[in-house]
């Protein structure tokens, strides 16, 4: 890294569909490596074609169109909050809860961590659409508009 810090993390992707208000567009989602100077000789670099259904907000697009994504920093910062380090949290703290202040088996401390765990997506479902306003991704054209 230069030592800037960027508000926004972008990726170049092509329109591959249009309706009224969405466009799915393709981008090429690529491993932690992908950056790496020595990635042509290292058998373990992946890369995989993504598609994303994203609001349109009034802009028009075409098919074929090159376009960016665009996300603020914050938004993958909560994703991966929500997705990841939540989830292992709750799932460490209940079967210690369930092992040291319930007294309960290896086993019931399990099903304990898997009963929060499942009580924690359904929570995180319930509140999809609310968590879809604040989990946005924008699309941009690349091709200057002629207004």
């Amino acid at each position: 890294m230069n030592g800037t810090i960027k508000e926004t993390d972008q990726r170049p992707g092509i329109v591959t569909a249009i309706s009224p208000d969405e466009v799915t567009v393709q981008i090429q989602q690529q491993s932690a490596c992908s950056q790496c100077h020595a990635r042509s000789w290292c058998v373990s670099t992946e890369c995989k074609d993504r598609y994303l259904q994203l609001k349109t907000h009034g802009r028009s697009f075409s098919i074929g169109e090159p376009v960016r994504v665009v996300a603020r920093t914050s938004v993958g910062r909560l994703a991966v909050l929500l997705a990841f380090v939540l989830p292992l949290l709750l799932l460490v703290a209940a079967v210690a809860l369930g092992q040291s202040l319930l007294q309960l088996s290896e086993g019931g401390s399990v099903a304990l961590a898997l009963g929060v765990l499942t009580l924690y997506y359904l929570l995180l479902y319930s509140q999809r659409h609310r968590l879809g306003r604040r989990l946005t991704l924008r699309v941009e054209s690349l091709a200057p508009h002629h207004e």
